[in-house]
C-alpha cells in the first residue's frame, strides 16, 4: 500500500496573500482601490511588520504580500469544501480588516462557502481569488479522505386529491 494513501492529510496549509492598489484614472471621486488579486501556497519570508511587504510601486499602483497566513480545514465543514472544488472556478476566501487609506490586512483564509458567507453577513470585507493548484490538490485529498456524501431520498407525496375527494359531500 502507498504511504500517500495512508499518510492522514494535515488539516493546515501555509500560504500568503497579494493584496494590490490599483489606480482609477477616470474616476475623478476615486484615486483608486485596494483587492485581493491572489494567494501565493506556502509560506513566504516576511519582514515582521503588520502592514505587510511591499512587492511593487508603480504610477499604475502598489502590491503588497501578507504572509503568515493558514488555511484551515475541519472535517464538519468537508462538504462545503467539496461544492468549492466542483465548482467551475474553486476559490479562496480572504476575510479582511481595513482602514480607510490603508491596504486591507487578510486575517483568514477560508475554501468554506458557510465560513465566507457568515463573514459577508456581518458586513466583513470578503474577497475570493482563484485557488491555486497545490491548495486544490491539498483539499482534494481532505475531501476524499473525509468526506462521505449523503444520499438524498426522494420523499413520498401524499395524494392529496384522494384526500379532497373523501371529504366532500
Amino acid at each position: 500500500m502507498s504511504d500517500s494513501i495512508t499518510t492522514p492529510v494535515p488539516d493546515s496549509f501555509d500560504l500568503s496573500v497579494i493584496v494590490e492598489f490599483r489606480t482609477t484614472p477616470d474616476n475623478r471621486w476615486q484615486e483608486g482601490y485596494w483587492q485581493v488579486t491572489g494567494v501565493v501556497a506556502g509560506d513566504r519570508p516576511g519582514n515582521g511588520s503588520d502592514k505587510g511587504r511591499q512587492l511593487h510601486a508603480a504610477t499604475q499602483g502598489q502590491q503588497y504580500l501578507w504572509t503568515g497566513l493558514h488555511v484551515n480545514l475541519f472535517r464538519d465543514d468537508a462538504e462545503s469544501y467539496y461544492y468549492n472544488l466542483v465548482s467551475d472556478n474553486p476559490r479562496v476566501f480572504i476575510i479582511c480588516s481595513q482602514v480607510a487609506g490603508e491596504p486591507p490586512r487578510p486575517l483568514i483564509a477560508t475554501l468554506s462557502y458557510g465560513e465566507a458567507t457568515s463573514y459577508m453577513e456581518t458586513d466583513e470585507l470578503v474577497e475570493s481569488v482563484d485557488m491555486p493548484p497545490e491548495l486544490y490538490r491539498w483539499a482534494e485529498h481532505f475531501v476524499l479522505e473525509h468526506y462521505i456524501p449523503v444520499k438524498r431520498k426522494k420523499r413520498k407525496r401524499d395524494d392529496w386529491k384522494d384526500a379532497d375527494n373523501g371529504s366532500r359531500s
